[in-house]
């Protein structure tokens, strides 16, 4: 008997993750932290090692892609612009203007606030 009921336990949960997953990969709009489900099912791994340099507690805000239109996925925080050049030139991405980098399909933008600090990334993943 305690074993049906850890059996439907189980089964309940494991259908809420992929309901809460299936939901969170399909909605138009996400905010999230990086302690949510969300951060793993949605933040593309470059976006997840530049958040390792904010000096501030990291958001994210991810608008799906849809049709021709890219995923962009923001990253609100705010570091230091010289150690993020370093760590993308040195995994293939190629500078396109000043603030803006580019790897295949990932495009990366950055927005400063004047003191050489970033203050929001911009991801774009195009299909």
């Amino acid at each position: 008997m305690k074993k049906v009921i850890l059996l439907i336990f189980i089964f309940i949960a494991l259908l809420s993750v992929v309901a809460y997953s299936a939901l969170s990969v399909f909605s138009e709009r996400r905010e999230y932290g990086k302690l949510s489900l969300e951060y793993y099912l949605l933040t593309p791994k470059e976006l997840s090692k530049i958040s390792n340099h904010c000096v501030d507690d990291s958001r994210f805000i991810y608008s799906s892609a849809d049709g021709p239109k890219p995923a962009i996925i923001h990253l609100h925080c705010s570091f230091e612009r010289n150690e993020v050049d370093k760590y993308l030139t040195q995994n293939g991405f190629r500078q396109i203007s000043r603030s803006q980098f580019k790897k295949g399909a990932v495009e990366i933008e950055f927005e400063e606030d004047g003191k050489n600090k970033v203050v929001v990334t911009t991801v774009y993943e195009y299909p």
